[in-house]
């Protein structure tokens, strides 16, 4: 009976401290105060998303061009996210029609990718630009992400490193 008491005791305790002394902390406005009577609990209209800045990378033979951004801010780990991408070739150009592009991530040290297969769209209002949804880096740490371009057969892979942190 003791040995039973001895495993329950320290899982009340540690049970009990997600919780402040006295019950549930009372609601309080924005600033941190308690709310006047006229004073609404609606929080303020969330901040504009953050914008990063265009990385560039170019393929292995240096056939593309691929500049790259996280969409809406940093990439979150284990959230759905997005990636905008602009592809051109060498010198620029846009990619054909017949073009096919594959996105793709992977943990090298850990031996694993991502858990889903995010869609790729082409944005009409862009010759270069393209949208890859549905990304789920499912753990923090080193990401090798890939972009295949594929054009009449021939593949090529622009690859770069992305630490995702919690």
């Amino acid at each position: 009976m003791k040995n039973l008491l001895a495993c329950f005791v320290p899982l009340l305790v540690v049970a009990g401290c997600d919780r402040p002394p006295g019950g549930d902390a009372p609601a309080t406005s924005p600033s941190g105060a308690m709310p006047s009577s006229g004073e609404s609990m609606v929080s303020e209209a969330p901040a504009e998303p953050i914008v990063i800045d265009w990385r560039n990378v170019d393929s292995g033979d240096g056939r593309w061009r691929i500049a790259w951004r996280p969409v809406g801010g940093p990439l979150p780990v284990s959230e759905p996210c997005a990636i905008d991408l602009r592809i051109t070739d060498a010198e620029g150009r846009p990619l054909e029609d017949r073009v096919e592009v594959i996105f793709d991530a992977e943990m090298p040290h850990h031996g694993h990718g991502m858990n889903v297969e995010p869609r790729m769209t082409r944005r009409a209002n862009r010759a270069d630009g393209w949208l890859v949804e549905g990304i789920l880096l499912h753990m923090p740490g080193r990401w090798e992400a890939s972009v295949d371009v594929s054009v009449d057969g021939e593949i090529e892979r622009a690859q770069w490193t992305m630490d995702i942190k919690r």
